[in-house]
Formats: C-alpha cells, structure tokens, sequence
C-alpha cells in the first residue's frame, strides 16, 4: 500500500498499480514496478567483481578523501559514487592506478610529484614543485592518500601542508615495497573553513631513494 505524505505531487511512498513511489536525493519520483531479475549472466559476475574490487580499494577513502575533498560544483552525486562511476572501468583484475583520480577539479593540479619510500626512516615523502598556473596559490593547502597494494592498506598525512612546503609525508611500515605503494595527492583552496576549489589528484608510483 502506498503513502502520500505531502499531497499528491509530494512524498510518495510504496507501490500504487503499476507503479512505485521513492525518493532519491530530497527528489520525489514515480517510476514502473518492475520484478527484480537475476539472469547472473557472464557479463553481470564480470561487472559484480569489478564493483566489488572498486568498493573494497576505495571504502577506507569516504571519510578522509570523498567526505572532506568534493568539488563544490559536482552536486549530482556524492564523492563515493562519482569515483565509483568514473573508476570502476580500471578494475578488470589489473588496476593501472596512473589513470584514477582520487579528486577532480579546477584548482590548479600538483605538478612533478615524486615520492620516496625510505624504509630505514618509516617516512614516506611525496614532493613536487610549486608551479601555481594560473588560479593556483603557494598558500592553497595540500593532502593525499597512499595505497599499499599488496597489503591492500591506505596511509594518510598527519595534516596538510601548503603548496609552499613541497612536501607531505605519510607514515609506512618499513616491511613495505616501494613498488607496491601508489600515490595521489591534491590541492585544495579554501574560502574559510569550506572547500572553494579543488585539483585533479596527481599520482605517482613510490621509488626508493637514489
């Protein structure tokens, strides 16, 4: 049985007939009962592995990346499920971690990342240089994540820095693989204590020190 809690244009709920009423994101809609089909076709276990493997890299990201880091103007959906819709295609069994964006904006990106993964200090340095662009600033703050693949384990920085400092770390076991660490980090501008402009993340793949 069905509900109208706010008038027959409002809040719909339940099934009426042939058709549904729902709410996704404050936005009341009607659309077709449908009864849920499950052929599990080769293609759909292809696609449910990819959705599981995009889930499982990117869950420990929502609160420190996803719900801190969105670009303002990307108000269609959530940081989560914009990753999720844009990433899942790389996640055929072999990632090439290069072509995800962690963050997307139009802030001024990092440029010239390098990281170093020195296991006799247990501090993994990411550096860059501070080539602003044209809407950058050398007081735009700085963040980023770090992916150990093999143990599927993130690290993240104890704060951010500035564009100005060149450099953010983050703290790894020192039984860790410089091939096994992947990468990315933002810059983000703020209008007070909100997020006005975002980058794309860069990435880079973690090295031993020369």
């Amino acid at each position: 049985m069905a509900r109208l809690r706010s008038g027959i244009l409002g809040n719909v709920r339940g099934k009426v007939a042939g058709v549904v009423g729902s709410q996704w994101k404050d936005k009341n809609y009607v659309r077709e009962y449908v009864l849920p089909a499950n052929p599990n076709t080769a293609s759909q276990q292809v696609q449910r592995g990819k959705m599981q493997d995009v889930v499982a890299f990117c869950k420990s990201l929502v609160g420190p990346v996803f719900n801190s880091y969105t670009d303002k103007f990307q108000k269609s959906m959530s940081g989560f499920n914009f990753f999720i819709k844009h990433g899942i295609a790389e996640f055929d069994g072999s990632p090439t971690y290069a072509n995800l964006k962690l963050t997307e904006g139009k802030l001024y990106p990092i440029q010239s990342l390098v990281v170093e993964y020195a296991e006799d200090s247990e501090l993994t340095g990411a550096t860059w240089d501070e080539a602003i662009g044209n809407n950058g600033a050398l007081t735009d703050k700085v963040y980023g994540a770090l992916y150990d693949t093999a143990k599927e384990l993130w690290y993240f920085p104890a704060a951010e820095v500035t564009r100005d400092d060149e450099l953010i770390t983050f703290a790894v076991p020192d039984d860790s693989n410089a091939t096994d660490l992947e990468c990315w980090v933002w810059a983000i501008a703020y209008s007070g204590t909100l997020v006005s402009m975002l980058s794309n993340s860069a990435h880079s793949q973690a090295v031993n020190p020369a």
